[in-house]
């Protein structure tokens, strides 16, 4: 009879310990929150356009980050990208489209040149990046563009922080220009040559 005893105590105390971790695991209890969607890396490849190149990008970042609200956060963003002029006001970005509603093309309504800086918030609809979120590209819009294209869906707004900056480019000569670099490095060599003999002869 103890021995009886002492097994039902031991029981009832394993089901007591373990009663609240059942609860959390659908034994009663609330069923756990699901896990946040898995946001996509952003990539070279999400904005395309004639002569754009992606030059680096941060994202996505999880929420729309497009807003007065997160303008301190956006700068540090900008900041990381090598950028820190902006005055941190969404008022004075160079331009800004909302109410994309999935349109994969977005017009600022300026021509992006050189160097811009764009961002881009999506929803959560198909065919985005995975999740509310947000991601910041670095351009090189080379002479011009009118608009830029986006590869992900769920498009929501879009801010054009800056555009116009001067292009870091190195320059690579022309065909014609190699080879009057060429004549000349062979006149030179041609002239020193001549002053060596004039040096012997003496």
């Amino acid at each position: 009879m103890r021995v009886l005893s002492k097994v039902a105590i031991a029981v009832a105390a394993t089901v007591l310990i373990s009663g609240p971790a059942l609860a959390g695991k659908g034994g009663g209890g609330n069923p756990p929150p699901p896990p946040p969607p898995t946001l996509a890396t952003c990539g070279t490849n999400d904005i395309t356009a004639p002569t754009v190149t992606i030059l680096a990008c941060q994202g996505f970042k999880s929420g729309n980050l497009l807003n007065q609200a997160n303008a301190l956060t956006d700068q540090r963003i900008l900041q990381a990208l090598g950028y820190d002029h902006w005055d941190g006001k969404i008022k004075d970005v160079a331009g800004s489209v909302s109410g994309l509603n999935g349109n994969q093309t977005v017009n600022f309504g300026i021509k992006l040149t050189g160097i811009s800086i764009v961002a881009v918030h999506y929803g959560g609809g198909k065919g985005g990046p995975g999740g509310e979120s947000t991601a910041f590209y670095v351009l090189d819009a080379a002479q011009g563009i009118n608009q830029i294209h986006l590869s992900y869906k769920a498009s929501s707004n879009a801010v054009l922080f800056v555009t116009g900056l001067p292009r870091m480019v190195e320059s690579v000569p022309e065909p014609s220009s190699w080879a009057t670099m060429v004549c000349g490095f062979g006149l030179l060599g041609g002239q020193m040559r001549r002053r060596r003999r004039v040096i012997a002869q003496a």
